[in-house]
């Protein structure tokens, strides 16, 4: 079931309503409570839970797995004290990729992207999380993600995430993304020089879908990459000074992806060109062919006419040799126009 953003028409600002896939999978909250000394995780079914995880000395993540239940949404925004019109935007799969900064907290909106689907189409999940003192909320659509290496690295104190906050954190999520999207940039360029090996070699109304299909992906990819470096410009600027160098490296890596994604749709283009070129060439081969076959029967078939209006007087049709005569005529005609398309380079 899918409830597009029309839903939402005539209703007031910061109407609660989930837009997007509603999946059939039940929401889970999973905390992880960690600092130097300690580590502790854990699945809750009550959000009232968390409060137990308020003023400590330690980072907590709380990440939600199903964003289709507007009503514990709200709960968690009365429980971290968000605002409503962030709600509404975690709320929508159809937000735009952006970052905003309240108070007590950051608030950062994007799509995570992959190649997992059945049809290997590129596919978008939103993705929200909210970047607090000591603490830091993640609202994914779907269950499963890519962090558990990050969860790993915090069960074992591996690296610096077990001394450094949750900003520090939030660095580590968006980086294991935009390591996604370069991946995903990788996929992409690998379709297209596939494309371009079919194109030289035998283009047909299929490959023109397959690349106009791709060019659709490349600008949802476009969508989901070029808001986000803004986002990123803006939160390398506001973030603590000891991970500014952290969320700039990110950064770097987005404007990467901006310029290779660029260049991507720039082949494409080409490519496309190139298709319909190699088309119209083949088309005019085929056209030659005809126009050769025409010209050389246009001769003939007068030669035919004339001889077969059946003249009671015409010498030729009693002659012994006249069939033949006639016949090598037409040969030879054939031959010397043969060799004159051959001299002016037409076949």
């Amino acid at each position: 079931m899918t409830t597009d953003r029309t839903t939402k028409a005539g209703m007031g600002p910061g109407a609660l309503i989930h837009i997007g896939n509603k999946t059939e999978a039940p929401l889970t909250l999973r905390v992880i409570d960690y600092n130097l000394e300690k580590w502790d995780e854990r699945l809750i079914h009550n959000i009232d839970q968390c409060r137990d995880y308020n003023n400590t000395d330690s980072v907590t993540w709380i990440d939600l797995d199903g964003i289709h239940d507007p009503v514990l949404i709200e709960r968690i925004g009365v429980q971290f004290d968000i605002h409503i019109l962030v709600l509404e935007d975690i709320l929508n799969s159809t937000s735009r990729p952006k970052v905003e900064d309240f108070d007590d907290y950051t608030f950062v909106t994007l799509k995570m992207l992959d190649f997992k689907g059945p049809s290997g189409e590129l596919n978008a999940e939103h993705f929200s999380m909210l970047i607090g003192k000591g603490f830091l909320l993640t609202f994914q659509e779907r269950p499963g993600d890519d962090f558990d290496e990050i969860r790993e690295r915090i069960k074992a104190s591996k690296g610096r995430v077990r001394g450094k906050d949750s900003e520090y954190l939030a660095y580590l999520i968006l980086d294991v993304i935009v390591d996604n999207y370069i991946r995903v940039s990788e996929r992409f360029l690998d379709r297209i020089q596939k494309l371009e090996e079919i194109v030289l070699k035998k283009p047909n109304e299929f490959t023109l879908h397959s690349i106009l299909s791709l060019q659709k992906e490349l600008l949802d990819f476009k969508r989901s990459v070029d808001p986000l470096k803004e986002a990123l410009n803006t939160m390398q600027l506001n973030c603590n000074k000891d991970n500014r160098k952290y969320f700039r490296d990110v950064h770097d890596h987005l404007v990467y992806e901006s310029e290779n994604l660029q260049i991507h749709r720039e082949m494409l283009f080409n490519l496309q060109n190139l298709h319909h070129s190699i088309l119209s060439m083949k088309s005019n081969s085929t056209m030659k062919v005809f126009t050769i076959i025409t010209t050389i029967f246009v001769p003939l078939t007068f030669v035919a006419g004339v001889y077969g209006m059946n003249f009671d007087n015409m010498p030729e049709l009693r002659w012994e040799y006249g069939y033949y005569t006639v016949l090598g005529g037409m040969g030879l005609l054939v031959i010397g126009m043969l060799i004159y398309f051959r001299k002016q380079k037409w076949m």
